[in-house]
């Protein structure tokens, strides 16, 4: 029995430094109002904040800032949505720690909202509705909206340069990011959409979208009138947009008037589709 007292006060000798060191989730007990809330971690100087959604939503966001006092570049990082709706909910405020790292090293503050439905119960705007027939254009616009509310309000921050904000996102937040473009928002000077789109993977199989030509058509709609700049980046492997899918919908946007530019990376381990991530 000596080794396995020995091997178990190893295991909690472990743990619980770990247990110790553990952060309660530091937007829990912050008063529902814009602003920062409290410091994360020296590193990147992450820090947690509330910012302001659409309808008057208030959303948790993630930020990292560089060391100089600013005013700084802002890429705002939007994330995806998960497959199963029951995981919704219980979602995390994003934390894209290499995409961080990589803009903050170029003089960006980094802002990754939580968008309304996720993290939380109650409604999800961003529904596209039945499978048979989705309303990809309204799912896209729903999530725009709390994406163009944060950019609103961080254009107000005495430390944001007001002209040079980006937008980034993946997957579903990519879709976001590319309905946002279709409205010119004041600030934005380009947008990178990583693997975007909705629909994807429906009854869990690789490549089958709920209406592929309805994703076309809702692209080629945000394109109408575009003027921001954007990077559009897929792979060959991701199992949710596949190549043709993807370039169908690059170049339907591109075709109403939208200016991209449509890159397809190799394949990226067993799933494109998380290359970001």
């Amino acid at each position: 029995m000596n080794w396995f007292l020995s091997a178990l006060a190893v295991v909690l000798a472990l743990a619980l430094p770990a247990a110790a060191s553990a952060q309660p989730d530091p937007w829990a007990k912050a008063e529902r109002k814009p602003g920062f809330v409290q410091a994360i971690s020296a590193k990147l100087n992450e820090e947690a904040w509330l910012v302001p959604g659409a309808s008057g939503a208030v959303l948790k966001a993630r930020v990292f800032r560089p060391a100089s006092a600013g005013p700084y570049k802002v890429a705002v990082i939007n994330h995806g949505s998960p497959a199963k709706a029951s995981e919704r909910p219980t979602m995390a405020v994003p934390s894209y720690r290499a995409a961080a790292e990589w803009f903050v090293g170029r003089g960006y503050m980094v802002v990754m909202p939580l968008r309304r439905g996720y993290g939380e119960s109650g409604p999800w705007p961003e529904s596209y509705g039945a499978c048979a027939t989705p309303d990809y254009v309204a799912a896209g616009k729903a999530g725009a909206d709390d994406i163009l509310a944060v950019v609103g309000y961080l254009r107000s921050l005495k430390t944001v340069r007001n002209d040079r904000i980006l937008l980034v996102g993946q997957s579903a937040g990519g879709f976001g990011v590319v309905a946002a473009t279709a409205r010119n928002p004041e600030g934005v000077f380009a947008a990178i959409n990583i693997a975007g789109g909705r629909g994807g993977h429906q009854g869990g199989r690789a490549n089958e979208n709920c209406a592929p030509d309805r994703l076309v058509t809702a692209m080629r709609t945000f394109g109408s009138g575009a003027k921001v700049p954007s990077l559009w980046l897929y792979t060959r492997n991701d199992s949710f947009f596949e190549p043709a899918l993807s370039q169908r919908m690059a170049e339907a946007y591109r075709a109403a008037g939208g200016r991209n530019e449509y890159v397809l990376l190799p394949a990226y381990k067993t799933d494109g589709h998380e290359m970001f991530s």
